[in-house]
């Protein structure tokens, strides 16, 4: 007896069409503290931390270390989920780079390597990351490795006491996720009273975290109000129209500084990209956010049958998700494409389709370009002006 046959209705329902691409948490931060006298169960040595809000970790910070003054940046500009990872407190400087770079010692992870693990660990990925007070050279090498791995943009101080030392150190890097910053703001110590070095990278971080949330990630550091800071260590000499100052100075060598001009600001956008298409922090953490953002959007698509509608669905959620971006003004354009030469009967026997896409991001206005005339050409008008008025105030002579 066959069972193979249905005497009545049979449904089968078919998925198809335009899955949304959700938009990435770009405002995560992640940074290494010190503070040995810190809450050792809420923020344990060497362990990712993570809290949805940066201002709720400053009751577990204590006074000693880097850890209170860096929350204290961040928070100054905005409250951001941050994941933490304390190191312990070092006599010298070398020793606590060490710490601080840390080490993957039969699975034990600390430091910086630990921090790269939070996605593993924690499930969330940071993207600002940075080690405000602790980025000696070592440091902010391996934290450019770090970046890198977690798809990341990281901040450091450019090291130097005059500006030919500064410059000189840029050149000791050539990453896209890197921005390098001249100069230490000043504040209020909460403790003292007293005037003292901000925590300056802390500060950068909060406030691109702040940009992400309430402009986007299309925008730069640069030319936005800082909060909490009453001056600068060590003035740099700025003109909004005289190039040869030296704000121009670093920011021609791709180091952002700080100026005071209707408050206090960060004043550069470059990153230290050895490849101009990534020389603007902007179109650095664009590529790196598109990216990741359509890729980890594809996982519904993984494994289902090849077929036409299949790679339609792709295709329509690419594109609708670029067009997006170009609305919001992130995008001056974005394309989704396919090449028949790329995907050969080879390829597709083993299991692969090439889709691509392209899009140009937004640049930042970094020289507005005033063309000022001065000439004889209105002159003409004084003369008309004058004989109309005379024709209406004087009498007609006969």
């Amino acid at each position: 007896m066959t069972t193979d046959r249905h005497h009545g209705v049979t449904s089968i329902e078919t998925v198809k069409g335009i899955r949304p691409i959700s938009a990435m948490a770009t405002n995560v931060i992640g940074a290494i503290v010190t503070g040995d006298d810190a809450d050792v169960a809420a923020l344990p040595l060497d362990t990712p931390v993570f809290s949805t809000s940066a201002r709720a970790l400053a009751k577990y910070a204590g006074k000693t270390g880097t850890i209170a003054a860096v929350l204290d940046g961040i928070t100054d500009q905005a409250d951001a989920p941050i994941v933490l990872v304390r190191v312990a407190e070092a006599p010298t400087e070398p020793e606590q780079s060490a710490l601080v770079i840390g080490s993957d010692t039969a699975g034990k992870l600390t430091g910086l390597k630990a921090l790269a693990a939070a996605k593993t660990l924690l499930g969330v990925e940071p993207k600002i990351i940075g080690c405000p007070g602790l980025d000696t050279q070592g440091v902010t090498a391996e934290l450019v490795v770090v970046a890198q791995a977690l798809n990341a943009f990281a901040y450091a101080k450019a090291i130097g006491a005059t500006l030919t030392e500064v410059a000189a150190y840029r050149e000791n890097y050539s990453q896209r996720e890197l921005e390098l910053i001249d100069g230490e703001f000043t504040r209020i110590s909460p403790i003292t009273g007293e005037v003292e070095r901000a925590m300056t990278i802390a500060i950068a971080m909060g406030l691109r975290a702040k940009i992400d949330s309430q402009t986007g990630w299309h925008k730069t550091l640069s030319n936005v109000g800082v909060n909490g800071v009453v001056g600068i260590e060590t003035p740099r000499s700025f003109s909004l129209i005289n190039k040869d100052t030296d704000a121009n100075f670093l920011n021609n060598a791709d180091i952002t500084t700080l100026v005071r001009e209707d408050g206090f600001r960060f004043w550069g956008n470059r990153t230290c990209s050895d490849e101009p298409m990534f020389a603007f922090e902007s179109s650095t953490r664009g590529a790196q956010i598109i990216r990741q953002r359509i890729a980890s959007a594809m996982m519904w698509a993984i494994d289902k049958p090849m077929t036409p509608t299949l790679i339609e669905d792709i295709l329509l959620s690419v594109n609708s998700d670029l067009a997006k971006d170009v609305r919001d003004g992130k995008l001056y354009g974005a394309r989704v494409f396919v090449r028949a030469e790329e995907n050969t009967k080879s390829e597709i026997l083993l299991g692969k389709f090439r889709v691509g896409y392209e899009f140009t991001i937004v640049m930042p206005l970094e020289n507005l370009v005033l063309e000022q005339v001065v000439s004889d050409t209105f002159i003409v008008n004084l003369v008309d002006r004058v004989v109309a008025i005379a024709n209406d105030i004087l009498p007609t002579t006969v």
